[in-house]
């Protein structure tokens, strides 16, 4: 009896350590997330293979192994193939892009424009920073904000502006917009356009920085023209209100603008309003300033006689907060108790003055 034992017991052990050592493996090296619109599941890596799956933006995946430029994954589904590693994200980047798009979803929008070409969504101003998505041509954009960085040519993006190499720096915008389209659109349907904003998408919001002489502005035609007349660039517009007209109501619009060369400190340096000018049926400039470092977002909304105001910080040490309101067709700056009157209402004082 004993020397049965003696024999089954190491036969035992070693089934044990076979089945052990033959046993399905499921250890991974950690998990991505995709960062394309479409990532295809490849069979394998070499030139003949088969696309077994596709993953969407967002999809979190397991890495199996590296090799080369591809990742062995296995997907939500349980299915195994090889992925493009550029088309994944690391966890730590991913929470980096769900913090920033909890930062700006309450943000004011500042403009709405489309991608001139196709560009890179990335998680801070510069070429070198983390990519977070890839935008295609003509993709629909909600304007947040603006940076400046350091004019870098990144392998992964090539510049097909017009701003010559010698630029320090360039213009950046914070943006919103969609990583996927509701299912059935075409990629290039450009006439509606679709933004985070509206309710009833099936898609996911993302949102991050782009180069901002990639994105061509949705500007309405009035402020358009008022903006190549004054040769300016405009960095915001808003509607402020509406005005009645025998041909129907006409927007009255706020822009906020800058001048020369991209890259300077303050996000806009020039304020202008077009109101509708009925007897004339056309619009002229009711208000311009210029001289000025202003800070984004401008806010709008309603001043006490339901009359439309917009307000923005002063890009100083003070961060100074101005308010304006549009009185019919004039726009008055609104000053705090104890608030300096401008150049302007000063010398009027000083000439209206007894000697």
């Amino acid at each position: 009896m004993k020397r049965k034992l003696l024999i089954a017991v190491p036969l035992l052990c070693l089934v044990g350590v076979a089945a052990w050592m033959v046993r399905p493996k499921r250890e991974t090296q950690g998990e991505a997330f995709v960062s394309e619109k479409v990532a295809p599941v490849l069979s394998g890596i070499a030139q003949v293979r088969q696309q077994v799956g596709v993953l969407h933006y967002g999809e979190r995946v397991e890495v199996l192994s590296k090799r080369n430029e591809y990742m062995k994954v296995r997907t939500p589904g349980g299915a195994v193939g090889w992925v493009e590693a550029h088309q994944l994200m690391e966890p730590a980047l991913w929470q980096r892009s769900i913090k920033l798009l909890e930062q700006v979803r309450n943000m004011p929008v500042q403009a709405r424009g489309r991608t001139k070409v196709s560009t890179n969504l990335r998680v801070l101003p510069g070429r070198t920073e983390p990519r977070l998505y890839h935008f295609a041509r003509n993709v629909p954009l909600e304007i947040v904000g603006r940076g400046v960085a350091e004019w870098v040519q990144a392998t992964d993006e090539k510049d097909s502006g017009n701003e010559p190499e010698k630029a320090k720096k360039e213009d950046w915008f914070l943006v919103r917009g969609i990583a996927t389209r509701p299912p059935g659109e075409a990629s290039s349907r450009a006439a509606e356009s679709r933004t985070t904003t509206e309710p009833g998408d099936q898609t996911v919001p993302v949102a991050g920085w782009v180069v901002a002489r990639f994105v061509e502005l949705d500007l309405p035609e009035p402020v358009r023209e008022g903006a190549s007349s004054a040769n300016i660039r405009p960095i915001a517009w808003f509607e402020l209100n509406r005005v009645p007209d025998p041909s129907g109501d006409k927007p009255q619009y706020l822009v906020a603008a800058t001048r020369g060369p991209e890259g300077h400190p303050c996000d806009f340096t020039a304020l202008r309003v077009y109101t509708w000018y009925a007897k004339r049926s056309r619009y002229e400039t009711a208000f311009i300033e210029n001289n000025l470092c202003g800070q984004l977002p401008i806010r709008v909304g309603k001043g006490p006689q339901d009359e439309p105001e917009f307000r923005f910080h002063v890009m100083d040490a003070k961060r100074e907060e101005r308010v304006y309101r549009l009185i019919q067709t004039v726009v008055r700056r609104v000053r705090e108790p104890g608030q300096a009157p401008g150049k302007r209402a000063a010398a009027k004082r000083a000439k209206a003055a007894p000697e």
